[in-house]
């Protein structure tokens, strides 16, 4: 008896899990692109009241300051194009990889919600779950470390060259290490080990129907 109503209970919990991560995936998506417009636009979203609506350079998340020089005005919107679109590149993939890997778990959770977690369609979502979260992790760090690079390869060729590469007379330039997300590829790793354990479990399963 106990058996039989554990089965709807787990199949219930995998549906409510399902639609609990579709949620979160959307919402970090959400926050991801709001991130990557301001960026790469230079501007918020809405300024009210007339305030103003152009960003500093400091709002660049590879930067931790941009102190503009005494008696000179200077905005986000002054930096090239380009650069604001590499330092936005990293939220737009985070997006993608948030979106895309959710989508995959949550076919997953419908065949465990079925009571069919060895199906072979759920052991290769869980390859293609390890697949998107590792390079997905992996394509965010390198952008993020690129645009860095790129950041202080312009500071430094302004400071020496007095040509303003960044759009305004800075003083000084704060560049922040590569952030890369680690959690992303860790959870990428941990969803492989799954896989390889799946499987296992899916050859011991069918061994046993092999021996009955």
């Amino acid at each position: 008896m106990t058996i039989v109503e554990t089965a709807p209970k787990q199949g219930r919990l995998a549906r409510a899990s399902a639609v609990l991560i579709a949620v979160i995936a959307v919402l970090v998506a959400l926050d991801d692109l709001v991130h990557g417009i301001t960026v790469s636009t230079g501007r918020v979203l809405i300024a009210l009241g007339g305030a103003e609506g152009r960003l500093p350079l400091s709002a660049l998340p590879q930067l931790l300051q941009a102190d503009l020089r005494e008696g000179t005005t200077g905005y986000l919107t002054d930096a090239p194009w380009g650069l604001r679109l590499l330092a936005a590149s990293p939220a737009a993939i985070h997006a993608v990889t948030v979106l895309w890997a959710a989508l995959v778990l949550t076919g997953i959770l419908r065949y465990i919600a079925g009571a069919k977690p060895f199906e072979a369609p759920a052991i290769s979502g869980w390859r293609h779950l390890a697949f998107i979260l590792v390079i997905g992790g992996a394509l965010q760090g390198l952008a993020d470390t690129f645009a860095v690079f790129e950041i202080a390869h312009l500071s430094t060729e302004s400071m020496f060259t007095g040509k303003h590469l960044l759009g305004a007379d800075y003083s000084g330039i704060g560049v922040n290490i590569p952030q890369w997300p680690i959690l992303l590829i860790v959870l990428g790793i941990v969803a492989g080990s799954i896989a390889a354990a799946f499987r296992a479990g899916a050859r011991l399963q069918e061994e046993a129907l092999g021996v009955v």
